[in-house]
């Protein structure tokens, strides 16, 4: 699978501060709901970061099949081909909200990111734990069921993008059920189905276009065979 790399909000110490001066002439845009942020046949080389809202990354697949690969928010950044040439292809980034993005130039962000190894190790990191998802996905795809699949998927979503309260987490991400069959390959109706039955056996409340609430997140990552 072609990769597309990203760094959702940072924790490196200092960071947040030298991004916000490296950003601060920046190009900025407001984007719509459902506008495609970048065309998968050209690869702008411009290095983006979202100050507002939500988007999806998704890919193309040679049967024509679109899969969605990662979902970021306010305080991700990524970059058409900034640091892996040539992965770019059939690859586009779309706005799930209204959103807001600021981007520089390609060269301007690899000079920021090579003077301070401690950031590109970082950033490397990330972009192994994404070769990790892309291999997992296909892992599933072939081996796992599709209940399997989507338990994996929401405990992710969980530790990537949840607000614990109380003995809950709770996400709050635009995404639809075809968002989910995107995910993890499988129809609309599919998730649906599983969607209920997690709600029936008490895994979860919500989850369409709405705060998802997570009730038992252990016994949901029980369901990850």
């Amino acid at each position: 699978m072609d990769l597309f790399w990203s760094l959702p909000r940072t924790n490196v110490p200092g960071l947040d501060a030298e991004l916000g001066e490296l950003f601060a002439n920046a190009q900025r845009r407001r984007h719509d709901s459902g506008t495609i942020l970048s065309d998968p046949g050209v690869a702008p080389e411009r290095a983006f970061i979202c100050t507002s809202g939500t988007l999806k990354v998704s890919k193309i697949l040679s049967n024509g099949r679109e899969i969605l690969i990662t979902i970021l928010d306010s305080g991700s950044i990524w970059s058409d081909r900034a640091m892996l040439r040539g992965y770019w292809r059939e690859v586009f980034v779309e706005a799930m909200n209204p959103c807001e993005t600021l981007s520089i130039e390609k060269e301007v962000f690899e000079r920021f990111v090579s003077e301070r190894p401690e950031t590109l190790t970082h950033f490397m990191t990330r972009i192994g734990e994404q070769v990790s998802d892309a291999l997992t996905l296909i892992d599933d795809f072939r081996g796992r069921d599709v209940a399997s699949r989507l338990a994996r998927v929401l405990v992710r979503f969980s530790k990537q993008h949840g607000v614990s309260k109380d003995d809950t987490v709770l996400i709050d991400l635009p995404f639809t059920h075809q968002d989910l069959a995107n995910m993890i390959g499988t129809a609309r109706e599919t998730v649906s189905r599983n969607m209920a039955r997690f709600r029936a056996e008490g895994y979860l409340r919500g989850g369409q276009m709405a705060t998802l609430e997570i009730l038992n997140l252990n016994s949901l990552e029980a369901l990850i065979i």
